[in-house]
């Protein structure tokens, strides 16, 4: 009975470790922050224990994104489409793509930052962005008899959308997170002629 109970108490303090780890490293990530040194660090355990659960850099980051995608609550498309007036759905949309970039935003900037180097990231990126297109599709817009083309007033959406955009207006601008999404919804109205 002895040795069942000391593996089961040896397998939680594993988990709690491991778990640790990754919560220091999605911190520091956020931060910009990637060595495992100071993921060792913050977590309060060895370089060696690091290395023991996540052999490489690439480990790392799978178990963080991971872990990240499974806090985040996306927002439906279906629930976005199901908003009839346009101006209202408009105002969701960004306000819902933008609540997800505030809790992200310095792990996404630093996803940015490494994609060419990390497989990992460059997914975790690509995953982002098609997300927010995705949401940015789900905006009621005809510009059939505007004289915009449609595609190009897409990509613009989804630029505007971006996490990068939301970083510009969060962190090198100083906007707070709810003059970010009024604004944006004031300047996506204009070029999508809705009325908010």
């Amino acid at each position: 009975m002895t040795r069942t109970y000391d593996s089961r108490r040896r397998a939680e303090s594993a988990t709690r470790t491991r778990q640790a780890i990754v919560e220091a490293a999605v911190k520091l990530h956020g931060e910009g922050i990637t060595t495992l040194a100071a993921v060792a660090d913050e977590a309060g355990v060895s370089l060696p224990t690091v290395t023991k659960y996540f052999p490489t850099r690439e480990d790392l980051f799978t178990a963080c994104t991971t872990h990240v995608a499974q806090a985040l609550d996306f927002p439906s498309p279906e629930t976005l489409l199901a908003i009839k007036n346009p101006g209202e759905r408009l105002d969701r949309i960004v306000r819902e793509v933008f609540r997800l970039h505030e809790q992200t935003v310095g792990q996404v900037w630093t996803g940015y930052r490494l994609e060419g180097d990390s497989p990992v990231l460059a997914k975790a990126v690509a995953e982002i962005e098609a997300l927010v297109a995705l949401l940015a599709d789900t905006l009621p817009f005809d510009l059939a008899n505007s004289g915009q083309d449609q595609d190009t007033v897409a990509r613009f959406v989804r630029a505007a959308l971006s996490p990068l955009t939301y970083r510009a207006l969060r962190v090198k601008n100083g906007l707070d997170p709810e003059e970010a999404a009024h604004y944006m919804t004031l300047a996506l109205a204009g070029v999508l002629n809705i009325e908010v």
